[in-house]
């Protein structure tokens, strides 16, 4: 199944790094990867990755993710639920 995650992190040196470390520990691939800085003032980025994975193992990866210190919070959609609602 095709996930989009999207994580909301302090903007700091090597975030990116060890989200994708969580994700190349799991040898999951990254289809697709979007980063931008959302609050300026406060230092925080908004990152939205596309991946495909079990299903059973998703709530396992996001909790992995938001041990990550910068990351503040993260959640997933089914992304194939997302593109059935666009293509109508």
């Amino acid at each position: 199944m095709r996930y989009t995650i999207t994580i909301a992190s302090e903007n700091a040196p090597g975030t990116l790094y060890r989200i994708a470390g969580v994700l190349l520990r799991k040898k999951i691939n990254i289809e697709s990867l979007f980063v931008s800085e959302i609050d300026p003032v406060r230092h925080i980025s908004h990152f939205t990755i596309k991946i495909e994975l079990e299903k059973h193992l998703m709530e396992k990866l996001i909790k992995q993710v938001e041990r990550v210190i910068e990351v503040t919070h993260a959640e997933y959609t089914e992304s194939d639920l997302e593109m059935a609602l666009l293509d109508h």
